[in-house]
């Protein structure tokens, strides 16, 4: 341990301002201190370095709460942010949202074989549903028309394998790529794991139950323009993500039994990533800038999720659309709403 330097230790001691000291025993020795016109003993030396030591513990955690609610607020700004641009964007359009959401799930492949909630999802409140192609033209008239799939037989362009030989995170957290977690479900070409569905990219440009119109686009490596497919084999439903907080979360109106009880709204989930037209800068009322959630870990899912008001369910659990879709609210990364993070911005909650 250094020896103290006593005229430095002195001078800094002469600086402090002796009504800053909050604690009023610490304020009264430093004032005594003070007060003596002779040298100061070892012992008073102590007290100093002891009172510098509280400050600069008082000031360090006094920063690191600053720091986080400072995060929170911006989240909160974020989602706010999302909120009015995507209902700007739909009122600039003419009626229709932006597209190219993701789904928040992944499949085995691009007839999108075997479907489950993307693993590396900070978010607990969502749950796997389908949706008929009479349902999927209910949505695409309102601009919803293609979704975002991590595709695991998909591989980036710089270096790497989206299948389960390595896993999703296991790629993420590898140096030997660009592959970020916000950008999965971009193409290979984007160093992602992605493939587009889109619902209206028929030869016709007809879309109906018996010509369900399905596109399917992924973009192999080095591939100029993106390779394109009909999807002959997706006739059966389409998977979707379906959000389960429970409706007075994201509503303030509370539903009775089960998120899919008879009549209870159908709440469809869907991430708020960087494929989505959203942020097409081209377009009327594109968003130049893709909102980060940094409460995650550095391998999960980052982005915002917009949730979707797109029906009701009927006695079985089913689907039953509402004839058009709104959008209820943001939540973030975690599935956290806009209250629920001010409760972090103003301390009465900590789950940072």
């Amino acid at each position: 341990m250094k020896k103290l330097n006593r005229k430095n230790l002195l001078n800094r001691f002469r600086n402090i301002d002796i009504n800053a000291i909050q604690d009023e025993d610490l304020r009264n020795k430093a004032r005594k201190l003070k007060s003596k016109q002779t040298g100061f003993t070892l012992l008073e030396l102590l007290v100093v370095v002891g009172i510098l030591a509280t400050i600069a513990g008082t000031a360090t955690i006094a920063l690191q709460d600053t720091d986080a609610r400072a995060a929170a607020a911006a989240h909160v700004a974020m989602m706010d942010e999302m909120n009015k641009g995507i209902r700007t964007y739909r009122v600039l359009n003419r009626g229709v949202f932006p597209n190219g959401f993701d789904s928040l799930l992944e499949v085995d492949d691009t007839a999108l074989a075997n479907p489950d909630l993307l693993s590396i999802l900070a978010i607990e409140d969502v749950e796997v549903d389908t949706i008929t192609a009479d349902q999927l033209s209910e949505l695409a008239t309102v601009g919803l028309s293609s979704f975002n799939y991590v595709a695991l037989d998909q591989n980036p362009a710089d270096f790497g394998d989206c299948g389960a030989t390595t896993s999703v995170k296991n790629l993420i957290n590898s140096r030997n790529n660009a592959v970020v977690a916000g950008n999965i479900f971009l193409s290979a070409n984007g160093n992602g794991c992605g493939i587009r569905i889109d619902f209206t990219g028929d030869a016709d440009n007809n879309l109906t139950a018996d010509d369900p119109g399905y596109l399917v686009t992924s973009q192999a490596a080095g591939a100029d323009p993106a390779t394109t497919a009909l999807g002959s084999a997706l006739t059966a439903d389409l998977p979707v993500a379906i959000w389960t907080g429970g409706a007075e979360r994201i509503t303030g109106q509370a539903q009775a039994g089960a998120y899919n009880a008879s009549g209870n709204s159908v709440f469809l989930a869907t991430g708020i990533g960087p494929a989505s037209s959203l942020f097409a800068a081209n377009e009327i009322g594109g968003m130049t800038s893709v909102p980060v959630y940094r409460h995650v870990a550095k391998d999960e899912y980052n982005r915002f999720i917009a949730i979707w008001d797109v029906g009701t369910y009927d006695g079985t659990a089913e689907i039953v659309m509402g004839g058009t879709a709104a959008l209820v609210t943001i939540v973030d990364g975690a599935g956290d709403t806009k209250e629920e993070e001010l409760g972090e911005w103003d301390g009465s909650r900590n789950t940072i």
